[in-house]
């Protein structure tokens, strides 16, 4: 009877023990999934402890002395905030002598390296103009699959709703301004419009309006040249009503308008909008004139008639140098800085890596043909990429063109960058 009672007793002993633990661990376990839960069955809300007001208390003492998470170490927070996916869309309304060649270089070597396609036309370097692009523009032989292009860098005449066609929805709208006195002389240089008009420069600006915005070189070139790049025509009817729409409009159009005036400073700030890196927007000066500009020899008068004539290019500069100097501000100036240092490093190692003397053996002289009245760089024909940089803008878009059309050809299997072509 003793043993048994010793048994019951120990028994009963073990039983409060196991009761005890099983207390303490249920009354410490989170709370059991809400029967709203997808990822949890359904439970009987009658015999759930987390619907206990005891329970409860307990579990928020406790989460209140948990302590909240630590920040992120500063440079773990700049990663998280500054990362991002480079993007590869873009158009880019090549402006004339506004920095565009040099700027259509990074984005055509960016694209061959990538392997992205390019609307281009079947010969040349022109998407229409004298009329706006349109989508039939685009010939079959180069076309894509489903007509969309990863970039459009040419020249053309905008039609904004004709080009958003043509190009994926997310696209980055791009294009480059220049002060207008200094873009029209160049542009009368390059193309030795004295020859045209048969006129001096300062005979010229003495002209009437009403006859020189309908007097155009190859009904291209000429007066205000940036707003009919963009699209537009003669500015006679021209109200200060409808100026500020168009500009209005211009704006919501384009995510960047770079200034050539300050060109480093547009190249960070299109590094920022793509997620490019420093070496994707490197470059070396291609396309220059010769010598000394000639804009600070245009007399004060000579000047103020052309600023006249060009008043839609002025109102267009104006404005947004405005706008690029609000993005500059908000971009950071110490950010900025910081940036161009690096874009300026990134220069100097293309340089270094690339740039030859005249009389080296190694100099490449082929797709170097530029026009008698601009500079060039001399640059070591053994690395593409070097070649690339600075050959004639008709010769890279033949090598980029030859290379989609192959692609084409071959019903567009593989990466568009493996595509190998013969040289012409």
């Amino acid at each position: 009877m003793q043993r048994c009672a010793r048994r019951r007793t120990a028994s009963g002993s073990v039983i409060v023990a196991v009761m005890m633990v099983v207390v303490v661990v249920v009354v410490f376990l989170p709370p059991l999934p809400s029967s709203s839960s997808p990822s949890s069955p359904s439970s009987d809300s009658s015999s759930s402890l987390s619907s206990s007001s005891s329970v409860k208390s307990l579990q928020d003492s406790l989460q209140a002395t948990v302590p909240p998470p630590a920040p992120l170490p500063p440079s773990l927070k700049e990663i998280s905030e500054e990362s991002c996916r480079p993007r590869h869309d873009l158009v880019f309304l090549k402006t004339h002598k506004c920095a565009s060649s040099t700027t259509q270089r990074i984005f055509l070597r960016y694209g061959k390296q990538h392997g992205l396609t390019q609307a281009l036309p079947s010969t040349g370097n022109y998407l229409g103009s004298p009329r706006p692009f349109k989508e039939w523009m685009l010939p079959r032989s180069l076309r894509t699959p489903n007509g969309k292009y990863n970039m459009m860098v040419v020249h053309t005449r905008l039609d904004a709703e004709s080009v958003a066609k043509v190009l994926r929805k997310d696209a980055s709208w791009i294009t480059i301004v220049r002060e207008p006195v200094a873009q029209f002389e160049s542009l009368w240089g390059y193309f030795e419009m004295e020859k045209f008009y048969n006129m001096p420069l300062e005979e010229f600006a003495d002209l009437p309006y009403e006859k020189v915005v309908r007097w155009r070189l190859a009904k291209v070139y000429g007066i205000h040249q940036m707003f009919y790049d963009l699209g537009y025509g003669s500015a006679e009817d021209l109200t200060p009503t409808d100026m500020d729409r168009i500009l209005t409009k211009l704006n919501s159009t384009f995510d960047l308008v770079m200034v050539a005036e300050r060109y480093d400073e547009s190249l960070v700030l299109l590094k920022d909008l793509m997620c490019w890196t420093a070496d994707d927007v490197a470059y070396l000066s291609i396309n220059f004139r010769k010598g000394k500009p000639a804009t600070n020899k245009i007399a004060p008068d000579t000047r103020e008639k052309l600023l006249q004539l060009s008043y839609p290019d002025a109102k267009i500069y104006e404005y947004f140098l405005k706008v690029f100097e609000k993005k500059v501000e908000a971009f950071g100036r110490v950010r900025m800085a910081k940036e161009l240092a690096a874009v300026q490093d990134a220069n100097k190692r293309l340089a270094e890596k690339c740039v030859v003397n005249e009389d080296s053996p190694l100099r490449a002289e082929k797709g170097m043909e530029w026009v008698g009245v601009v500079g060039r760089v001399t640059v070591r024909r053994d690395v593409q990429d070097c070649v690339d940089v600075v050959r004639t803008e008709h010769d890279m878009l033949n090598d980029v063109r030859d290379r989609q059309r192959l692609w084409v050809e071959r019903g567009w299997r593989g990466n568009l960058s493996q595509v190998v072509v013969s040289p012409r």
